[in-house]
């Protein structure tokens, strides 16, 4: 298997987002802008205006079943010449059917929970007449998913061969794969599919069922078997990929993805959740990744993607999941019309113009909640203001029954400690392990208050359930007794007189498959800190 995270460095062959760029370090990419010279591979790459580079030139065409998925993503985000314009080239690749808007799952970060669109199935009429124009028009490629399942469609083996009988060179799907019984398998196979992803959101069977809201993991697992399998015994080359969406509970296991999935997929590759095209604004606060800085999306696909829901209307968004986005009914006018229609175009010049008010775009852009409306309300089934409550996300994770544990010497509470607790709170119950007076004097100067009046203290801040004391600077006796889900630590621990004990905490809480999360600590605060600013001050008096 090509163990490749979408963050890898390799094989670069094109841009990324904003959305994207979230664990990519510039300083060690360097490509060539045609003028002889490298220059940093980062977000100014979507401004570039140097005409040779040759990321810029690459040939779409190009883009076929030889090229990894990797690749594929990043090309499909490249920063194409005329691209960002009112009239850009019709697409030749990113066309994506919705098939069903029906889903089996229900993915914690997923806005099918909140979806008001009845269950609607594409005709194969309406399919088949916009996979023919799209043809005509110069698109080469499709996927059939968006916001639901590809397998709750019976014609989905149907749609597939139609799309190479009309001269597609590549074809694909995205499913969760609990559908995909070897029946079903070797339909879609032996239709002429070219790649299938299975999306898989975490590693392992209890974290799945809390992320897919279905205890489908062994289900998929023997899927994905019977996909190789079935690869060998038939002799077609058709390629196996798998994807992890990461959220703030999971973002800390991909390294067990390539233990557990070994040889069963080609490629594996993440991406950070993201607020499902503004429909999911509590993605945010709730389940962004720790590690995931942006401030700002960076947008493709008012330029670059072709996306068509089960109704047979052109959406900006394949993740549109009430119709907020639609820019033409195809049951009305063509594809080409639809797509160099005036309403597509005024909304292309509001996202270079960064004028996106009223519509779902702006919180998906700005990670934000802001009032939304329907960009052809006679599509939609959306009345006034979306609803973007967060309860049914808030009351998954309380219903988990994660256990939180934090271990922390709280001599003097500080905005560190605070932020800390804040963010375990979003995991689930938490429990302080409370440092003794003890274990604090063991490496350190003995605390100002003892353990009891810190107690109190720690007791009383919202988001602590429990206190208990920890009684040495090994977390080992505590962890062991409560196997905690998760165990937060600030990243001061990487160094200092703690280092020692943070890898035998990490070890310990993979043997129960605990995770290990570590927000980066508050720079200017420390207890330390504020004692040495004490002690000036009552020196200089």
């Amino acid at each position: 298997m090509n163990k490749t995270v979408f963050m890898d460095k390799s094989n670069i062959l094109g841009h990324i987002t904003m959305a994207d760029s979230a664990d990519f370090s510039k300083k060690d990419i360097k490509m060539d802008c045609g003028d002889g010279k490298s220059c940093d591979m980062n977000l100014d790459c979507m401004k570039c205006d140097k005409a040779n580079c040759t990321i810029r030139k690459y040939d779409y065409d190009k883009m076929g079943k030889e090229v990894d998925l990797m690749e594929r993503v990043r090309l499909k985000k490249a920063n194409r010449e005329n691209l960002y314009s009112i009239t850009p080239p019709f697409p030749k690749s990113n066309f994506l059917m919705e098939l069903s808007n029906a889903c089996n799952h229900n993915c914690l970060f997923c806005a099918h929970q909140k979806m008001h669109r009845k269950p609607h199935k594409m005709s194969k009429e309406t399919g088949f007449r916009i996979l023919r124009e799209a043809y005509e028009l110069g698109t080469r490629e499709v996927g059939f998913y968006a916001t639901g399942e590809p397998f709750l469609s019976k014609e989905l083996p149907e749609f597939i061969s139609e799309a190479k009988r009309l001269g597609y060179t590549y074809v694909y799907l995205t499913s969760n794969g609990s559908l995909a019984t070897p029946e079903k398998i070797r339909q879609v196979i032996d239709a002429g599919l070219d790649s299938i992803k299975f999306s898989v959101n975490a590693p392992n069977r209890k974290m799945y069922k809390f992320i897919h809201g279905k205890d489908d993991f062994d289900k998929v697992f023997e899927h994905l078997k019977y996909l190789n399998q079935y690869r060998k015994e038939c002799g077609r080359n058709f390629k196996i990929y798998l994807t992890g969406i990461l959220t703030r509970f999971t973002e800390s296991l991909k390294d067990d993805y390539f233990t557990v999935f070994d040889g069963l997929a080609d490629q594996i590759v993440f991406k950070y959740v993201y607020n499902q095209g503004g429909y999911m604004p509590e993605i945010d606060p709730l389940l962004r990744c720790e590690c995931d800085k942006e401030e700002r999306r960076a947008c493709n696909l008012p330029f670059d993607a072709i996306s068509v829901t089960a109704e047979g209307y052109l959406s900006i968004e394949n993740a549109d999941y009430d119709n907020m986005l639609i820019m033409a009914d195809l049951n009305k006018v063509s594809l080409k019309d639809g797509w160099y229609g005036e309403k597509m175009k005024d909304m292309r010049r509001r996202f270079m113009e960064d004028d996106l008010e009223g519509t779902i775009c702006d919180g998906c852009v700005h990670h934000d909640c802001r009032m939304a409306k329907p960009t052809m309300p006679e599509c939609s089934v959306i009345e006034g203001k979306y609803n973007f409550s967060d309860e049914q996300v808030r009351k998954r994770i309380r219903d988990a029954g994660f256990t939180i544990y934090v271990p922390m010497s709280a001599d003097l509470i500080h905005p560190g400690h605070i932020n800390i607790l804040k963010k375990a709170s979003l995991y689930g119950k938490v429990i302080v392990g409370l440092f003794s007076d003890e274990a604090i004097s063991s490496y350190k100067k003995p605390p100002v208050m003892t353990y009891e009046q810190r107690k109190i203290v720690i007791e009383n801040i919202k988001g602590v359930d429990e206190v208990i004391p920890q009684k040495t600077k090994d977390y080992t006796d505590n962890l062991i007794a409560l196997k905690p889900d998760f165990m937060i630590h600030g990243t001061d621990w990487r160094n200092g007189p703690l280092a020692q004990v943070r890898q035998k905490a990490i070890d310990l809480m993979k043997t129960w498959g605990g995770q290990v999360v570590e927000p980066e600590y508050t720079e200017g605060v420390s207890s330390s800190q504020i004692k040495q600013k004490i002690h000036s001050i009552t020196d200089r008096h």
